[in-house]
């Protein structure tokens, strides 16, 4: 190993911790970006069309003073009833101009966030998508980023507004009669205390919600994948036991949220709406004492029911803060993960490449047992060698490495003697193709789903990379030939057809390093026949890495290497490796009686 390559790989985790995390409401805020600007207009004009909506009661206090003192004015009273009337104009369209600003900054900072979500999780290791279920992905992307349009256009807006108008009402007043003033603030007290338990409560509940909905969301996808083979089995949703868990304890815990959050609810409105029953009898008191004036005893009444109506907007800003700001979390924790690795260097993908594994030790995440342990092995250019092991010993993960889909925790590996990390990432996209055993469909037609594997390509291209990989004949026998679509609302591919596809999309993209995964092991006999012709062509002149399981089709590979445990145990040939009698001789002597038998059954 090179020294400098091991002392940067033993490194890199101390370099890739993140930065102090901003909280959840300076990091969305952060996610704004320049649309911070329109959010702070929107909550100013909402704040202005709330106290515009406070005008007309101030105006009619006005007017009761005139009634009760006996001096009435007719021309005061038609400038209190214009100013009231301008006030009522003013608030809709405060109100208006508000809900744009809201609208233009929050649709605007979800644009930034999935934009920048996107670009993000493209940069970060391949490996991330294998350890990361589309259902969570779709969950942070989809949901928790659409639930910060609502929170920026409507709550912050309200919020605001809900906490400025009652205070600015409050100077207004105090400067009317102090001990009412204050006997207004005691449900304000009570409400405030009473929200910030629900918050507190709601807060502890947030971390199993959004598991449970990631988990549910999973399950849906999985069930929905999986119903043909339910309908084949006469199984019904409840037999399907992960989705009947799945959406069993969903709902469990919607009932216990609903339950401990009614209680809270029910309180919050109550103290919202009863000002008057602190009010009345204060000023009952205040008044009789001569010290309140019947005028301004009718006029705190009347705001009694009227001052914390703005309050209510909190009655739901518990649970969708909390909701917010564990989905920012989630955003956060995507952000935060490291980038991959990348140089300068770009070598020339039209020519072959070795490729080697330099005493290569890696670990999933923070896990402390080893996937692989100090694997060093040559792969000569344009040679074929396979990988072969039981289930878990590490041989779909040493292939994996190739394409780098993980940093190593030790070791380097390389290509030409170029560590990975050294070559520019699109340059190492082009010098590897990958088919693994999920054969990746897009929702399009064939001819697109083939030209994946180089956008560029003619048609004339694309159908002679079909004819290489055996699956022409099976195009053109579709209604629409290639331009037939696949997916829900096309044809469906069996498992064969599907691989020769990706096998196509490979040969036409002609990457000089193949990682061919789980090959032939699911596939008949025609199949499996036309998926080794596919190959010849695919393989030619080119470095393969093929993990088999079908051990007859590599008996003639160039090496064969077996791992178990995370270490590479064998290394040669078909015919060395059986003179060993060692784990492969073993594993060939169970696959061919086991061979032998499924021939002498049929």
């Amino acid at each position: 190993m090179h020294p400098e390559e091991n002392a940067r790989t033993q490194k890199r985790p101390e370099a890739e911790q993140p930065a102090k995390r901003r909280s959840g409401m300076a990091y969305l805020l952060h996610l704004a970006g320049r649309y911070r600007l329109h959010l702070a207009l929107s909550a100013l004009f909402s704040v202005m069309s709330a106290l515009c909506s406070f005008v007309p009661f101030v105006m009619v206090y006005q007017v009761l003073l005139f009634l009760i003192e006996g001096n009435a004015d007719a021309g005061a009273a038609l400038q209190y009833g214009i100013i009231a009337a301008v006030a009522i104009v003013g608030k809709f369209a405060f109100a208006i101009a508000s809900g744009a600003c809201s609208h233009i900054g929050a649709f605007n900072t979800l644009y930034q966030v999935r934009a920048q979500i996107s670009r993000h999780i493209a940069k970060v290791n391949l490996g991330f998508f294998d350890q990361t279920t589309s259902g969570a992905l779709k969950k942070v992307i989809i949901e928790d980023v659409e639930r910060i349009e609502k929170f920026l256009a409507h709550q912050i807006p309200d919020i605001v507004a809900a906490a400025c108008t009652p205070a600015i009402m409050f100077c207004y007043l105090l400067t009317l009669n102090v001990p009412m003033a204050l006997g207004m603030l005691v449900p304000v007290v009570l409400g405030v205390a009473v929200q910030l338990f629900a918050m507190a409560a709601t807060g502890k509940q947030m971390p199993t919600y959004h598991r449970l909905l990631a988990k549910l969301n999973a399950a849906i996808m999985q069930f929905i994948n999986g119903m043909p083979v339910m309908k084949a089995y006469r199984l019904d949703a409840k037999g399907y036991r992960e989705y009947a868990d799945a959406v069993t304890e969903y709902n469990e815990f919607w009932k216990q949220c609903t339950k401990s959050q009614g209680y809270s609810y029910g309180v919050f409105v109550a103290i919202v709406e009863s000002g008057i029953l602190f009010v009345l009898p204060l000023g009952g008191v205040l008044y009789l004492q001569g010290s309140l004036s019947a005028a301004d005893y009718l006029f705190f009444m009347i705001m009694s029911m009227v001052f914390l109506s703005s309050l209510l907007n909190l009655l739901t800003f518990a649970m969708t803060f909390n909701q917010i700001m564990s989905g920012m979390e989630r955003i956060q924790d995507i952000m935060d993960l490291p980038e991959a690795s990348e140089g300068t260097l770009a070598l020339d993908p039209a020519k072959p490449h070795a490729v080697a594994f330099d005493h290569v030790t890696f670990g999933y995440g923070a896990a402390e047992t080893n996937a692989l342990t100090d694997v060093s092995l040559d792969l000569p250019a344009g040679s074929l060698t396979a990988f072969v092991g039981p289930s878990g010993a590490g041989k779909t993960t040493a292939a994996q490495l190739i394409p780098k889909f993980w940093e190593t925790r030790q070791g380097a590996v390389r290509i030409d003697g170029h560590a990975l990390s050294e070559l520019r990432t699109d340059n190492l996209m082009d010098l590897v193709s990958f088919v693994f055993q999920e054969a990746f469909m897009l929702d399009d037609t064939l001819y697109e789903n083939i030209r994946l594997g180089r956008p560029n390509a003619t048609r004339e291209q694309v159908e002679a990379a079909a004819r290489a990989a055996q699956i022409h004949d099976t195009i053109e026998g579709l209604p629409n030939g290639y331009d037939t679509l696949l997916g829900e609302n096309g044809v469906k591919l069996s498992g064969g057809e599907r691989q020769r596809v990706c096998i196509a999309r490979a040969i036409l993209k002609d990457a000089p390093i193949i990682v061919f995964d789980e090959a032939t092991s699911f596939t008949d006999i025609e199949n499996e026949h036309r998926i080794q012709l596919a190959l010849s062509h695919l393989l030619t002149n080119k470095t393969c890495i093929m993990i088999a399981h079908r051990l007859h089709t590599i008996v003639h590979a160039d090496q064969i290497c077996v791992f178990d445990h995370g270490r590479l145990r064998e290394r040669g040939t078909h015919d060395s490796l059986i003179k060993q009698d060692g784990a492969y001789a073993r594993m060939w002597d169970a696959y061919t009686h086991r061979t032998e038998k499924k021939e002498s059954l049929a």
